[in-house]
């Protein structure tokens, strides 16, 4: 729900209710009795905020944001523009702790005050504006989010010019806002952007552009858009070899990056446009991985962390060919490196502890599935459900003895869960580098559905798992 900036502003007198108003025949110079009284308390309160703040204690700081508005109030007047940045503070830490309606109401106040006593180019807006964008992309108010930082875009660059820094997390999050409102090429746009204002400010041949590709290649990932971000790493990549040679620890991060969106790509429905097929791809994904750690071998010692990672890449490449043999020794040897330090036990957990998910068809989260190009559906129409699993997997990373503990509405994607989680390839579990049957996993398939269409069930097939697929190489000596 979107309150109008006259409620906001109303909600601020109501704040500061208590506040003593500033005198206008008073000299401004003159200080309210007890003045110092306060500046010691609201000093204090202003502290308490912050550190509450860097301890992630959110609701705890927007306590103590309040009192540091009210003492504001006191000390200014409640019209003053001392207000501002309390107020910007205050929403900060309701967005945090999840009161969007309250931090919504907040940033509003702060950027009307702002309007009204710096002018509405003041520099000092973009911090509010920003923080009321990111509000209503949280709580999917696309538009209002895209015209928010909009105008946040604007005050940057009349203060800035137009090849700042500064716009990026304003970029970022006009990003969010059209990714919200499935616009992917606006999206696109203000992240290619600021590759653009990087190469302006930095040159075209600048190393210091290879974390600018990343991030862009990035998005290109998290968007669905595997070869545009090969792209993008692939420029990194001959930016760290132009700058450090063939066997640079440079090309290390890019060359995981551009393995990673070859396998991306081969797990996804064949594109009858792109000139690669599953059985290219996947291979290029291995000689990318096994590139990266030949360069980490070089190292005198190699990063064991590194290593471990790029090993473990390997195994799950080698288990989607079935070659159960030569992903087991790579994992063991991932054990092996993360086991040689303590300190690497996290890391260690983090892949072995439990299986981790592989590659398998995905289970509908929309009920009916919308068809291509299709309106977008209303999320106020929609109702939650899901689907509680429980499984085991065995030493191979195969799916045994699905069965369906609970599920709300009942009879309605069960099924399609149930084979979608038959279908999935895991990394097993490893123990004393070993790999072991898991038992009694839990999944939780949460999902959207519309009621009204419920008599008219016609699941979707969510298809049976893909057989393993080839690689044309004779570096293997056979599956297990």
């Amino acid at each position: 729900m979107r309150w109008p900036c006259r409620f906001a502003a109303l909600l601020l007198v109501a704040l500061t209710g208590a506040m003593a108003r500033a005198d206008p025949d008073t000299d401004a110079a003159a200080s309210p009795p007890g003045s110092n009284t306060i500046r010691q308390t609201l000093a204090a309160a202003r502290d308490r905020y912050f550190r509450l703040m860097e301890d992630g204690r959110n609701a705890d700081a927007a306590a103590a944001g309040q009192e540091v508005l009210t003492l504001t109030g006191q000390l200014y007047g409640a019209d003053s523009l001392e207000l501002a940045s309390p107020l910007t503070n205050l929403a900060t830490a309701e967005l945090r702790s999840g009161d969007l309606q309250a931090a919504e109401a907040n940033y509003q106040a702060a950027i009307a005050l702002l309007d009204k006593r710096a002018g509405f180019l003041s520099p000092r807006l973009i911090n509010p504006l920003v923080g009321l964008g990111e509000t209503y992309v949280r709580s999917e108010q696309y538009p209002q989010a895209t015209e928010t930082y909009a105008r946040a875009l604007r005050v940057n660059h009349v203060n800035e010019g137009f090849y700042n820094l500064e716009q990026m997390k304003i970029r970022d999050g006009l990003t969010e806002g059209y990714l919200g409102l499935q616009d992917l090429a606006k999206a696109n746009f203000h992240q290619e952007a600021q590759l653009y204002v990087h190469k302006r400010k930095l040159g075209a041949d600048n190393p210091e552009l290879i974390e600018p590709l990343t991030k862009l290649g990035r998005w290109y990932d998290r968007s669905g858009q595997a070869e545009s971000a090969r792209f993008a790493y692939q420029s990194a990549a001959r930016l760290a070899e132009t700058t450090g040679g063939d066997n640079a620890p440079a090309l290390i991060e890019p060359m995981l990056a551009i393995a990673e969106t070859y396998r991306q790509q081969a797990l996804l429905p064949p594109d009858p446009n792109s000139s690669q097929s599953p059985d290219t791809l996947l291979p290029l994904s291995g000689m990318m991985l096994r590139k990266a750690l030949g360069i980490l071998e070089q190292q005198q010692p190699p990063d064991p962390a590194q290593r471990a990672r790029v090993l473990v890449k390997l195994g799950d490449l080698y288990l989607l060919w079935d070659k159960r043999k030569t992903a087991a020794d790579r994992y063991a040897e991932a054990w092996q490196a993360l086991s040689s330090d303590p300190a690497l036990k996290d890391q260690r957990d983090e892949y072995f502890a439990q299986p981790t998910r592989i590659a398998g068809p995905a289970a509908p989260r929309i009920f009916p599935v919308p068809l291509p190009k299709s309106p977008r559906l209303n999320r106020a129409d929609l109702e939650p459900g899901f689907v509680v699993l429980r499984f085991n997997v065995s030493p191979v990373g195969r799916v045994t003895d699905v069965t369906v503990v609970e599920a709300d509405p009942a009879n309605l994607l069960e099924e399609q869960v149930s084979r979608a989680t038959r279908g999935t390839l895991f990394r097993p579990r490893y123990v004393d580098g070993a790999a072991v049957a898991a038992n009694d996993l839990i999944l939780r398939h949460e999902f959207r559905y519309a009621p009204r269409k419920l008599e008219k069930k016609d699941p979707p097939d969510g298809g049976d798992a893909s057989p393993p697929l080839k690689e044309p190489s004779s570096d293997d000596n056979g599956g297990a």
